[in-house]
């Protein structure tokens, strides 16, 4: 009987590690389905990497992928709120850990952007584009998030009024 139970457990933890997907299956998987603009399903599968496999090679391109994805707001099981939280996650995360790469900034430039004008959070906005100026002054972004200080609150008619002012 002992037998038996070892050659059943011995199979489940067989089956089990043979049916466990790996970083590059779900890479795989995840390309194929943006490339059919199946972007919700492209969105699990880069999430189960950064989830899964945060020693993947794979990983810096899944968390800039499930930052651009939640921004485009492709699943539409959770509220916009959530995504754009989510978003601000991934686009953080990233900015934090990759500082030095050429999308870096952007990151960091998105996450001012959707707590100003998706979120509505201004002073969450302040601190991040006033930490890209600071990280990034040379960036090609570097006007626009002066411009995103300046106008901060504004409606746009108000930003219309300040600017013709001038």
């Amino acid at each position: 009987m002992k037998k038996i139970v070892v050659i059943f457990a011995l199979l489940a933890i067989f089956v089990i590690g043979c049916s466990q997907k790996s970083d590059k299956d779900y890479l795989e998987t995840a390309k194929t389905e943006l490339a059919a603009k199946e972007y919700a399903a492209a969105l699990i599968n880069f999430q189960k990497i950064v989830d899964e496999f945060p020693e993947s090679e794979h990983y810096k391109f899944a968390l800039l992928q499930t930052g651009e994805l939640n921004h485009g707001l492709v699943n539409k099981e959770i509220s916009k709120e959530v995504a754009f939280e989510k978003a601000i996650k991934a686009y953080t995360e990233y900015q934090k850990k990759y500082t030095d790469d050429p999308k870096a900034p952007q990151a960091l430039f998105l996450v001012g952007f959707i707590q100003a004008n998706e979120l509505g959070n201004i002073e969450a906005a302040k601190v991040a584009y006033t930490k890209f100026l600071k990280l990034y002054p040379e960036s090609e972004m570097a006007e626009s998030a002066h411009s995103e200080i300046d106008n901060l609150g504004l409606a746009p008619d108000e930003i219309l009024l300040k600017n013709m002012a001038k």
